[in-house]
């Protein structure tokens, strides 16, 4: 380890050219355990492997170093932990390796769940050769980007039976194809901890193979590749369609981060939520983001008379009466998911906050009008489940400043259809290739 990183960690740093596979999709557990590095504590090659431990967001490694001794627990390179492995003794839990996010100190680890969750494997196919693609993570994003490298391990690794460990509120999402499932009865608050529960599980089952590999999980996978009908059920809306369908623009509401007009707004909602006061005060901040919205509408239908809106987010509905379909509601089920996600697939724009919200819209939308924070800017794109290859990328995803006015949202927007016909002339059919979008 380099002395001047002990004790320091930054998302952005070099973490050096990631695991050595044989595979670079898949990762070995069983019968024999991923061991090719260095110890951590000495460096001597190739640390002995002595078990592996599904405690829910992270997957590890128990190794014994012949050299040195040393016995420690390390990320198995998954997840968000493909580039980012944490290194601690098993007994102290002293880290080893301080150029990884640190969760093993976070307070959340410091007593193992007890009961913990309840696991259901559910069997659709029988194999004895499994890729496991574990999904759980304690932030919504983190768990639908997982799950979207399903379709890659379905489509390239046809004589291996895929098993998605899913959160049960993901279930709906897994496609099909998958050989099991095994659907864990946890919240997404409940993730961040270490389940022993969930490591007995997946311990009884894993004696029922013959050879078990880890997949990657990609945390930021190839949206242009995926095929989102196969998640959602909902086929996206088809490009062809852009300028013979009347325009239609869905509006992202959140009231956890909302559009503000000024920054003075923003700090003033800040001042609000540290004072615990944001469940009686904040309706104003959440009424001034509707009137924002409200007015982008208006700008919109006088510049394109046959457009139309629909609104969705978790928030109680009311306030868009004769401007716009209002879709939202209190109460999240399967049924409102796929309702909404029909909404996305018939809108030529969706708009809203940066957000994990975010990624359902993009995926099934044409285009986007991002209202991005610039505390936000190191996770630019993160959120946008990008559907192209080719250059509409640049015309169909507009971001603008958190601060932007409604008249900044409505100029993206009709230019987005009225500029349509003339940019993708010149940019997909007036040139070499196939003359469409990918």
């Amino acid at each position: 380890m380099n002395p001047t990183s002990e004790r320091t960690w930054r998302i952005d740093a070099d973490h050096g050219p990631g695991p050595v596979l044989v595979n670079r999709d898949l990762v070995p557990l069983r019968p024999a355990l991923f061991n090719n590095f260095n110890c951590e504590h000495c460096g001597a090659p190739g640390p002995a492997p002595v078990r592996d431990l599904f405690i829910g967001i992270q997957i590890l490694g128990e190794y014994a170093c012949g050299s040195c001794g040393t016995r420690f627990f390390r990320d198995l390179p998954v997840g968000f932990q493909v580039d980012l492995p944490l290194a601690f003794t098993t007994e102290e839990r002293r880290i080893l390796h301080w150029n990884a996010e640190p969760w093993i100190t976070y307070p959340e680890y410091a007593v193992p769940t007890d009961p913990g969750p309840r696991t259901e494997r559910k069997v659709y196919r029988e194999h004895d050769r499994i890729i496991v693609l574990n999904t759980l993570d304690h932030l919504y994003g983190h768990v639908l980007l997982k799950l979207y490298n399903a379709q890659h391990y379905l489509d390239h690794y046809k004589d291996r039976g895929l098993v998605v460990i899913v959160p049960r509120m993901f279930e709906w999402l897994v496609p099909k194809g998958v050989a099991e499932t095994w659907v864990v009865d946890q919240k997404l608050s409940q993730a961040r901890a270490w389940h022993p529960a969930i490591d007995r599980f997946v311990q009884e089952q894993l004696p029922r193979y013959k050879e078990v590999d880890l997949a990657r999980g990609w945390g930021h996978p190839n949206m242009a590749g995926v095929d989102i009908s196969r998640f959602t059920g909902v086929e996206p809306f088809p490009l062809d369609q852009y300028v013979s369908t009347a325009p239609h623009i869905t509006f992202v509401a959140r009231t956890d981060r909302l559009w503000f007009r000024t920054t003075l707004g923003k700090l003033c909602y800040r001042a609000i939520g540290a004072l615990g006061l944001r469940n009686s005060l904040g309706r104003w901040f959440t009424y001034r983001q509707s009137a924002m919205m409200r007015s982008v509408m208006r700008r919109v239908k006088r510049a394109l008379p046959d457009a139309s809106f629909t609104v969705v987010g978790l928030a109680p509905s009311g306030g868009f009466e004769g401007l716009a379909e209002d879709l939202r509601t209190m109460r999240m089920d399967t049924g409102t998911e796929l309702q909404w996600c029909r909404a996305y697939a018939r809108s030529h724009i969706v708009v809203g906050v940066h957000g994990s919200n975010m990624l359902l819209p993009t995926a099934h939308a044409a285009g986007l009008i991002e209202i991005l924070p610039r505390d936000r800017f190191g996770n630019f794109g993160q959120d946008v489940s990008i559907r192209y290859r080719d250059r509409m990328q640049l015309f169909l995803y507009r971001f603008v400043d958190e601060f932007a006015d409604p008249g900044t949202v409505a100029r993206n927007a009709v230019s987005m259809i009225r500029h349509f016909t003339v940019y993708h002339r010149n940019n997909i059919t007036n040139t070499f290739g196939l003359h469409r979008t990918s």
